[in-house]
């Protein structure tokens, strides 16, 4: 099998794997936030990662995998800057190439790296609840950790635990959540669909999707259901 199919589906294992995982927490009323953490460690790499929310209008670190990101985060509360807080404020995803010479938050980074030898950084917005809001951080000893490839898979992986989140927050509603991991599973297949069959990488194929979603106005949902039944679906790529 070409290395690049092999990944593809390996990927897309990596992703049911993930979204079994979070309905079998949700279901025994596990711990879900330390789950959301291995598996976003194990879905993009790094050495640690962290999520972090909003209570009472400051920052908070509600599940660490170590006490590293924990007092990453820390610094970015204290000097009320950095990745982490970025992501929340505009709901978005930050990525953080070398946080030596990075210059948009220059005293988180030289806390960061002096004390706890972090280099790169990615991050991504996580609406835990219609009125809470949170961010998922992942952190790397090495710079460039991270590519624009990374950023899809957490943004992928986000939209699967923040319906889990939402499930375990609210309780007996199982369908929902099976229905939002169902429909998380197959755009994982969609995309493996349009790598293998245009050639592109999993960035790209996100991308594709996306932007075919925004122009012809249809939910991406939609659109998967689409590529899953024809295989060969003309996106719009202009």
């Amino acid at each position: 099998m070409p290395r690049e199919l092999d990944e593809t589906w390996q990927l897309l294992d990596d992703f049911a794997a993930a979204s079994r995982l979070l309905q079998l927490e949700t279901e025994r009323g596990g711990a879900m936030l330390p789950a959301v953490c291995e598996l976003s460690l194990k879905l993009v790499g790094g050495d640690h990662a962290s999520i972090t929310t909003v209570r009472g209008g400051k920052f908070v670190t509600a599940a660490a995998t170590s006490d590293v990101p924990a007092s990453a985060d820390q610094i970015q509360y204290d000097t009320n800057q950095g990745p982490c807080l970025e992501a929340i404020r505009d709901a978005t995803m930050v990525r953080v190439e070398d946080l030596c010479t990075d210059s948009r938050w220059p005293a988180f980074g030289q806390a960061i790296v002096g004390t706890l030898g972090m280099r790169s950084m990615l991050s991504h917005v996580l609406p835990v609840s219609d009125d809470a809001i949170g961010a998922i951080n992942v952190y790397a000893a090495r710079p460039n950790a991270f590519t624009s490839e990374h950023e899809t898979v957490l943004a992928i992986f986000g939209a699967t635990a923040t319906a889990a989140l939402r499930a375990a927050r609210d309780g007996g509603k199982a369908q929902e959540l099976e229905k939002a991991l169902r429909t998380s599973r197959r755009i994982g297949v969609a995309l493996g669909i349009l790598m293998i069959t245009r050639d592109l990488s999993l960035d790209d194929a996100w991308a594709l999707l996306s932007k075919t979603s925004q122009n012809r106005n249809v939910k991406i949902s939609v659109l998967v259901e689409q590529v899953l039944q024809e295989r060969s679906l003309e996106l719009d790529e202009s």
